[in-house]
């Protein structure tokens, strides 16, 4: 072995790095955008979870240390409200339990707690009579999601725990076991939902995501690099119907993909799908045709399959970390959120969730829809006036 000519060798490859600079950019600049991401996101808590509360408990007066003539107001509703997380949750106090069972329904909030008028009372009740029903504070709930629904279980759980807690000692009372409980109402999902019926609708996203775009920026670059591409301008096809065909070519694509690995998650994960599986495949389809078109415009950029493929991180990256697709976007640092919005995996994501495990139907995935399919129109159009403009 030549020491000489490794030496040429080592000196030719950085000399590449010289004459493209971007490439250069890339190694260095990568590194530390996958760092600070993974940094700021990765196995954060869930914070920020919206919920509404009603707590219609009255209270009662109770004798100071049970032998002063003395009374003391002990409210343990107030108790619970005050002892919530209120860096997990995010709280809003409501009067009506049927409209806020109906914002849960309607995925405007979590979980709507509702804590009865004479829960103090009944606890009184309880601690006195050991055969006395137990009263309980319902938790209606949106059990789509298993680490949200943990979440909020946890938080009024402890807060139960804590305001007992402070009534009994109010009163000079000693420890006592818990004389009350937590009653979830499941509005989607239930105790069963396992973390990959909520996994999997993103995976199946994000998988369709990766391959459309990969494909389509590496068969772009290779078709402009071999004149393929230049060969089907010249022919008398417009640049709509060359977009259109591979739109379709790739949504079709993502379609088999869809029904393999659904098939494939149901038979080894027996995971849940509660809506329409047609719709959550066309949701499927519009994601292969933004990021088709997406995949088009980037490797207008690209004059080599190297180049191209440094665009992928570029969108695998921050679709991991800030679409959904692990953790909820709640446990995301809140100056981070916004950005989660001006992700079209997200809106994917989020439509696949609700059709497969809410069982929503286009009424209530209205908005996601529409993002994607401007997303797509948006993209494709783009691509077809860059052809246009090749041409």
């Amino acid at each position: 072995m030549s020491p000489r000519r490794v030496l040429a060798f080592t000196k030719r490859t950085l000399l590449q790095f010289r004459h493209d600079r971007r490439t250069l950019a890339f190694v260095l600049a990568m590194p530390l955008l996958m760092v600070a991401l993974f940094g700021y996101t990765f196995g954060g808590e869930v914070k920020g979870v919206k919920v509404q509360v009603l707590n219609a408990d009255v209270g009662m007066f109770a004798p100071v240390n049970f032998t002063l003539p003395l009374n003391l107001e002990v409210n343990v509703g107030n108790g619970i409200v005050a002892n919530l997380n209120y860096e997990t949750l995010t709280i809003s106090n409501v009067t009506d339990a049927a409209a806020a069972r109906q914002d849960v329904d309607k995925g405007v909030v979590w979980a709507a707690i509702i804590i009865p008028e004479g829960f103090t009372r009944d606890i009184a009740t309880a601690l006195l009579n050991q055969s006395a029903p137990r009263p309980s504070i319902e938790v209606y709930i949106d059990g789509s999601n298993p680490n949200i629904a943990a979440a909020v279980f946890k938080s009024v759980n402890t807060a139960l725990a804590a305001a007992l807690q402070e009534a009994v000692s109010a009163i000079g009372g000693r420890n006592a076991s818990l004389p009350a409980s937590v009653e979830p109402v499941y509005a989607y999902g239930g105790g069963d939902t396992k973390f990959v019926d909520y996994f999997a609708p993103g995976v199946i996203s994000f998988a369709i995501m990766m391959v459309t775009t990969m494909i389509t920026i590496i068969l772009f670059v290779n078709e402009r690099k071999n004149g393929t591409l230049q060969r089907l301008m010249a022919s008398p096809a417009s640049e709509w119907e060359i977009v259109t065909g591979y739109a379709l070519a790739f949504g079709l694509i993502g379609l088999v993909q869809s029904v393999v690995i659904l098939t494939a998650a149901m038979l080894l994960f027996n995971i849940q799908i509660v809506g329409n599986v047609v719709l959550a495949l066309a949701v499927i389809m519009l994601i292969a045709f933004g990021h088709q078109g997406l995949g088009i415009l980037m490797s207008a950029g690209a004059k080599n399959e190297l180049q191209a493929v440094q665009f992928v991180p570029l969108i695998l990256f921050p679709s991991v970390l800030l679409a959904g697709l692990f953790w909820p976007v709640e446990s995301i640092p809140a100056y981070l959120q916004p950005l989660a919005y001006l992700i079209p995996l997200r809106y994917g994501i989020d439509a696949e969730r609700s059709i497969m495990l809410r069982g929503w139907g286009v009424g209530e995935v209205w908005l996601d829809l529409a993002v994607l399919v401007g997303f797509a129109a948006l993209t494709l159009c783009a691509s077809a006036l860059l052809l246009k403009r090749r041409r």
